[in-house]
């Protein structure tokens, strides 16, 4: 939808058969197809703004409807551009025309959380403004297609840019706007070049076959495209924030039970597929129900949390750190020894003990024990925990705050040394 096609006269409101050098062509009456566009943009645009209303964190759907409403309001300007205010009608009109792909590309940005400049939204229309004020562009058609031409290709080429852009979120609903805008783009592109060339009808009826009817027809299509796109992104990504939701403990912060077992499993066929190593460990806070009890939740919530961070600083990446209930926390460390998984292990309960002794007044110094398994060829994950719990239990059995592995492989400690792990709750 074009200022040009906006622009062509008709003397007839159907389509219709004509003999052209012994061929019979379809011609259509293009301002009757560009009412009809504007109904549907108009549609489009309300639905775009009810669909808002359910979600008004959505930026990105309020840009488009206002895309496609001002796309709709430049037919009837146009159509009055023979009463008392023609000219000024018509230059309004074709200025809309191109604001509207304008707004596309400030929805995209939106779409990918980014900022969209005002001024480059203007930039098209009063571009075009300025130009429209030398006496050579005024009085070309030609020249004034080929520039509004222009400005929409950019700007859709710039929107679909924006969305591919932001690719790495997955949704699914992104690719087809790619392609409707990027499409939608170079087919602007091919009637700019055609328009430069003096190849479009500027006047009066074109056939079906020519770029004209071509264009009117892929216009509808992506107008309600785009609309029914833009929302299934809005519905895609509210449901893969609920899925994240779900799969993050909200209190630590970690993978939640049921995400850290899925991911755990899949971590561990891997390493098994490829003959990498794997271990789990399996930390638990040491005598957690007296802090709640004596300190009170908010407190142990704080530990939780500042266990949990402790443990994220500390892994590599691909590490996953999960939190299968209570404080209990478990990280998978795919491609890891147990040697490996000791060193880590040791680390976390180190940084753990450094963190809570700045626990501001309070007399408060909670300690965490860990147990330590690696997988064989056929070990399966319930086996892996079931022998960390088994080393984790020893540790708790050896005195607390420290590190056993269970196939006894863990560096031996001096025998003095177990005082200075022992807990140390006030």
């Amino acid at each position: 939808m074009t200022a040009a096609s906006l622009g062509v006269g008709c003397r007839s409101a159907t389509s219709r058969p004509v003999s052209r050098n012994g061929r019979v062509e379809m011609l259509i009456d293009l301002p009757t197809l560009m009412v009809a566009g504007s109904f549907i943009a108009a549609i489009s645009g309300v639905f775009l703004i009810f669909a808002w209303l359910q979600n008004r964190e959505s930026w990105a759907m309020l840009w488009w409807a206002a895309a496609n409403l001002v796309l709709a309001a430049s037919v009837p300007l146009m159509a009055v551009r023979d009463g008392p205010f023609g000219r000024p009608s018509e230059i309004l009109a074709i200025t809309l025309l191109n604001v509207s792909p304008a707004l596309i590309w400030a929805a995209a940005r939106s779409c990918n959380n980014r900022r969209a400049n005002r001024t480059i939204v203007a930039a098209g229309a009063l571009l075009w403004l300025l130009a429209f004020l030398l006496p050579g562009f005024r009085t070309s058609a030609e020249a004034q297609t080929f520039f509004n031409l222009s400005i929409v290709t950019l700007y859709l080429f710039a929107a679909g840019a924006e969305f591919w852009r932001g690719r790495a979120e997955r949704l699914g609903s992104r690719w087809p706007l790619i392609v409707l805008l990027f499409s939608h783009g170079f087919i602007f592109a091919i009637g700019a070049v055609e328009a430069l060339l003096g190849k479009l009808p500027l006047t009066g009826d074109a056939p079906l076959s020519s770029w004209f009817g071509f264009i009117l027809f892929e216009a509808l299509v992506f107008v309600v495209g785009t609309a029914i796109f833009i929302v299934a992104i809005d519905r895609e990504r509210s449901e893969l924030r609920q899925k994240i939701l779900a799969s993050v403990d909200e209190l630590t912060g970690v993978a939640s039970r049921r995400a850290f077992f899925d991911e755990a499993e899949r971590l561990l066929a891997s390493c098994q597929t490829e003959d990498l190593p794997f271990s789990l460990i399996v930390f638990d806070l040491d005598r957690f129900k007296e802090v709640n009890d004596t300190h009170g939740h908010m407190t142990g919530d704080r530990v939780l949390e500042i266990f949990g961070d402790s443990v994220r600083d500390m892994l590599r990446a691909g590490d996953l750190v999960g939190r299968p209930g209570g404080e209990e926390f478990a990280v998978a460390m795919p491609g890891a020894s147990a040697g490996t998984a000791y060193v880590v292990a040791e680390r976390i309960r180190i940084a753990f003990s450094e963190r809570c002794r700045r626990f501001g007044t309070l007399r408060l110094n909670p300690t965490v024990s860990a147990g330590i398994t690696a997988a064989h060829p056929r070990s399966t994950l319930d086996a892996m925990f079931a022998s960390a719990d088994r080393a984790l239990y020893r540790a708790k059995q050896l005195g607390r705050d420290r590190i056993e592995m269970d196939d006894h492989r863990a560096p031996a400690e001096p025998q003095d040394s177990e005082p200075a792990v022992a807990m140390r709750v006030a």
